[in-house]
């Protein structure tokens, strides 16, 4: 049965800077009665779509059972080939370029008047995964604070924002490693970025984000990865408190693990794709793997708002 085209489906934005958490901050809300993480769906069309890549559950997307009825229940089948480029091509407006646009004047997304069919496109494929996966709240990791902007103009979508931040040093010394992408075409490797450019990208995404949920008032909690490793269940019931579901414990094990079934994220960092017992443990290697010059080059490049969330100087 259809779900009812004139209802409106909450979401809980998981906004922030790459390498920030989020991955683990989903999955561990996938596990909180009520919410759904579906990974990142502004990648669904380019990664998911055209490219076939692989669910969080190992089959490629165009094979996975969820995403299958999704598709089905939202589109009545997955959209041919023309249909998919087109909402790709939409997505794909919502670039970080728009970020000085963004932080200078009121947030409103490119184009709008044209891409009513798309917020209309938006609107159905996340009423769809509230109905196949029966969950109050869909949680999308996508990040981008101008894809924000998309979710913020479909009137259908009840949007909250749950923004991570993590140290930027940490940040940036993680952007450095070389880490294979299991699910990239050709075995490539993940993105690698200098600490400098990362600072600079951590300090406009997270201005942008805090800018955009506060213009539009929308509820907004900022939240840190290093709260979520320490103190998961008080994180957790924030954010869950936020998403509008009633709390529930932190879904952690005795010895400091996180049980993960089987999921359907797309896209996303590859932790994604692990399933049983993982461990919920600080990755502080930046504190002794990183350079000097590059500590202090992100340190200071992000001192303003890297002491308002917390972080000191080390």
């Amino acid at each position: 049965m259809r779900s009812d085209p004139t209802s409106t489906t909450r979401v809980l934005y998981l906004a922030g800077w790459g390498r920030s958490g989020s991955t683990l901050a989903e999955t561990m809300l996938d596990r909180v009665p009520g919410l759904v993480g579906v990974g990142e769906i502004k990648f669904l069309w380019e990664r998911g779509l055209l490219q076939n890549r692989r669910c969080s559950c190992g089959t490629p997307l165009r094979s996975c059972e969820f995403w299958v009825e999704v598709l089905g229940e939202a589109f009545g089948g997955i959209p041919d080939d023309a249909t998919v480029r087109a909402l790709d091509a939409a997505s794909r407006r919502f670039r970080t370029r728009h970020l000085p646009g963004l932080l200078l004047k009121p947030a409103s997304p490119p184009g709008a008047d044209r891409l009513a069919w798309y917020y209309a496109a938006l609107e159905r494929l996340y009423r769809a995964v509230a109905a196949v996966s029966g969950a109050q709240v869909v949680v999308d990791s996508s990040k981008f604070p101008s894809y924000l902007t998309a979710l913020l103009a479909s009137p259908a979508l009840d949007v909250r924002v749950a923004h991570i931040v993590r140290d930027p040093r940490a940040v940036a010394y993680s952007w450095q490693r070389h880490r294979h992408d299991p699910d990239a075409p050709g075995g490539a490797r993940m993105p690698r970025m200098h600490p400098g450019f990362t600072a600079l990208y951590w300090s406009a995404w997270n201005l942008a984000t805090e800018r955009i949920a506060r213009r539009c008032a929308r509820p907004y909690l900022r939240f840190r990865y290093e709260d979520l490793v320490a103190d998961p269940d008080a994180t957790l019931r924030a954010v869950t408190e936020l998403s509008g579901v009633p709390a529930a414990a932190a879904p952690v094990g005795r010895g400091g693990e996180v049980v993960v079934p089987r999921t359907h994220q797309v896209s996303g960092n590859p932790m994604r794709f692990q399933t049983g017992a993982v461990a919920l443990r600080l990755d502080d290697e930046w504190t002794t793997g990183m350079s000097l010059p590059h500590r202090y080059l992100t340190g200071a490049v992000t001192v303003p708002l890297r002491h308002r969330y917390g972080y000191k100087d080390t």
